[in-house]
């Protein structure tokens, strides 16, 4: 760095003292360990899942023609080699990012492939998500033994695809439900990156990995009342927008943020999937009366993601005026009150929806314009263009009247950016 290479001169020049200096020094070398060099880091990950790769290519040309004792020896070669890297990574280069994290997922494939390998050796039976769980508990000390978060990441994705295994597969009762002990197990570390390094590129990995994770796992709740997985789906859309609207979050740049890009558009495309009138319909089913919902996981889960959602919405309003709030704030809470008269009367519950996203289409057109920001405007027409789209599946109307009602819509977008454009530009004549 220039600055680190200009201070001996700066001091020489008595323009800042020696101790500055050293303090400079040790600010910088500080935030190079917190961190690190980008593309080192993110070319060090791919080298490892690389080399792990090619070494069990090669293994497997000739496994074959192994003896079984052979066989036995390359899989415990093939972990112990990493362990042993990972012990000097702990005592010589502990302080060294890159080093950490490449160890830590070296030994994550390498135990997945050790049992792999051996079940294979030894004939032992077993299912994909039993594999899995196992393979999880034996990493997760990883994580925080070698404080890695790509590790971290790796962890929570197979998460994922561990409970979406034991769902499908249904081996063991109820097993897909110790997706949310494993899912919690890396999320202390999480907390701890989220302190030390908020703008290092795997911490903001774990703002898009973590409510991407729970979007394809949450129905893994859904037994019988699958009906009300909607609103757990809006609830926990809700959770996210939430804390993406945390000022922690909220203070840098959107791609930084996906809890709040996931918590907005998944509570659109919710409510646009719940503006169609069959996907109502199940609500009549005998399963739904209240004595028998309040035992179900979905309903546990619906009541779980809404008091969480009350809680977040209190804290973050609780010192604004009623008009300060948004109809993002609220959105969970308007569909709650419709989603529950919609066990007696469904089209009432359905218009209204429509009516709501359609609102919600028009108050973001409203504080595009009052902003002059383009974004927020296109975001807008985007949502009523949408719901257009899905009113033309659902509707007895002519092609010739769907085909006007999109002319109109593109007239719509074309001509909400020209004014606008035309108007940033008056404004800065």
């Amino acid at each position: 760095m220039s600055l680190l290479k200009d201070l001996p001169e700066l001091v020489s020049a008595n323009i800042i003292s020696g101790d500055t200096a050293r303090q400079i020094t040790a600010y910088y070398k500080q935030k190079q360990q917190a961190d690190p060099n980008r593309q080192l880091l993110i070319f060090g990950i791919l080298g490892a899942l690389l080399v792990g790769t090619g070494v069990l290519f090669i293994v497997a040309n000739q496994w074959d023609q192994f003896s079984q004792s052979a066989k036995t020896i390359c899989a415990f070669l093939l972990l112990i080699i990493p362990q042993l890297f990972c012990v000097y990574v702990m005592l010589k280069k502990t302080e060294k990012v890159v080093w950490r994290e490449i160890a830590a997922l070296m030994l994550f494939f390498a135990v997945g492939a050790n049992i792999s390998l051996v079940s294979q050796i030894y004939h032992i039976n077993g299912d994909a998500s039993s594999f899995m769980m196992t393979w999880m508990v034996l990493t997760v000390p990883l994580i925080y033994l070698l404080d890695a978060s790509a590790l971290s990441l790796a962890f929570i994705f197979m998460c994922m695809i561990f409970g979406l295994t034991a769902k499908e597969s249904g081996t063991f009762p109820n097993e897909e439900h110790l997706f949310w002990i494993l899912y919690a197990l890396p999320l202390p570390h999480y907390y701890l990156t989220l302190r030390k390094s908020p703008a290092g590129v795997l911490t903001i990995l774990h703002h898009w990995m973590i409510p991407y994770v729970l979007t394809q796992t949450l129905f893994i709740l859904s037994h019988q009342a699958h009906m009300l997985m909607h609103p757990a789906y809006i609830f926990l859309f809700a959770v996210f927008y939430f804390i993406g609207e945390h000022p922690f979050f909220k203070s840098g740049p959107l791609h930084h943020n996906g809890y709040l890009v996931f918590g907005f558009a998944g509570t659109v495309i919710s409510l646009l999937v719940m503006s169609f009138k069959s996907n109502w319909k199940g609500l009549t089913d005998p399963v739904y009366q209240l004595s028998n919902l309040i035992v179900t996981p979905e309903f546990i889960g619906c009541f779980v993601l809404f008091t969480l959602a009350a809680l977040l919405l209190y804290q973050q309003n609780r010192g604004k005026k009623w008009g300060d709030w948004t109809m993002m704030d609220i959105t969970f809470l308007l569909f709650l009150i419709l989603f529950l008269p919609g066990f007696q009367a469904i089209t009432p519950a359905v218009i209204l929806i429509n009516l709501m996203v359609l609102i919600l289409g028009l108050i973001l057109l409203r504080a595009g314009a009052k902003q002059t920001h383009l974004g927020v405007i296109n975001l807008g027409m985007l949502i009523i263009a949408l719901l257009a789209v899905c009113r033309s599946f659902d509707s007895d109307l002519t092609f010739v009247v769907k085909g006007i009602l999109f002319v109109l819509v593109g007239i719509g977008f074309f001509a909400a950016n020209w004014l606008m454009i035309k108007k940033r530009k008056e404004n800065e004549a």
